[in-house]
């Protein structure tokens, strides 16, 4: 008899631990990527203010939507691919931003950015209350936070001087964004794991999907917070 039958508890603990071994896998790609790139001159000098950046951000946000959409369709091998791939992509793209930063700063930013998304995770884990209003809240936050993050560029055109305070409050806005969704995302996931059968082949697809969630929490928390208190070179 399967273990994990008729207890719900169990489900959601098994596909929660696949989605967090798939982020962790995901993120310890990126970071090799990023360090390799850091590491070679060469390959620093090609991607540092290189126009090919902005083609590849433009890729991943097109892999992104294929994962969300087409995630019924695809095989779980495919899906898995992609989700590597993606996650090699993220550290070349995260590459120029990150040099910008000494590298004690990052990795102190690192650390905190871990402990902030462990800490929402166990309070999305353990909270009783149910998130959705604030998971709704917070996604219109983060669309308002994107057309501000825009305007921000605007204004360094034509107002330079108004650009540090509101890349301040847009820092600050972003962390705690990406760090209320966090807590969201896993009491979602958590509820999501207890649903799914767990030995048909599409679990695969939504673990990779998940794990993709929470890894772009914690990257965009990252970033923000490198933006608050890394200490540039």
């Amino acid at each position: 008899m399967n273990t994990y039958e008729n207890n719900p508890n169990a489900d959601s603990n098994k596909f929660l631990s696949k989605v967090y071994v798939w982020m962790f896998i995901g993120l310890t790609l990126t970071s090799i990527a990023s360090y390799a790139i850091m590491g070679s001159e060469s390959l620093r000098d090609f991607f540092y203010d290189n126009p090919l950046i902005y083609v590849l951000l433009i890729f991943q946000l097109i892999i992104v939507i294929v994962l969300s959409w087409a995630i019924k369709s695809l095989p779980p091998s495919i899906a898995t691919l992609i989700f590597i791939f993606y996650s090699v992509l993220s550290g070349i793209t995260l590459t120029p931003v990150i040099w910008q930063y000494t590298e004690t700063s990052v990795f102190i930013v690192f650390v905190i950015a871990a402990g902030m998304f462990i800490g929402m995770s166990l309070i999305g884990y353990f909270i009783k209350k149910d998130l959705s209003g604030l998971g709704r809240f917070l996604i219109m936050a983060l669309i308002g936070l994107i057309l501000a993050m825009l305007l921000n560029m605007l204004l360094s055109f034509f107002f330079p001087t108004l650009v540090g305070p509101f890349s301040f409050l847009l820092s600050i806005a972003g962390v705690l964004i990406f760090a209320g969704l966090t807590a969201y995302d896993t009491q979602k996931i958590k509820n999501l794991g207890a649903s799914v059968d767990h030995g048909e082949p599409f679990t695969q697809n939504l673990v990779i999907v998940c794990a993709l969630t929470l890894y772009l929490d914690f990257i965009n928390m990252f970033l923000f917070l490198l933006r608050l208190f890394g200490n540039r070179r």
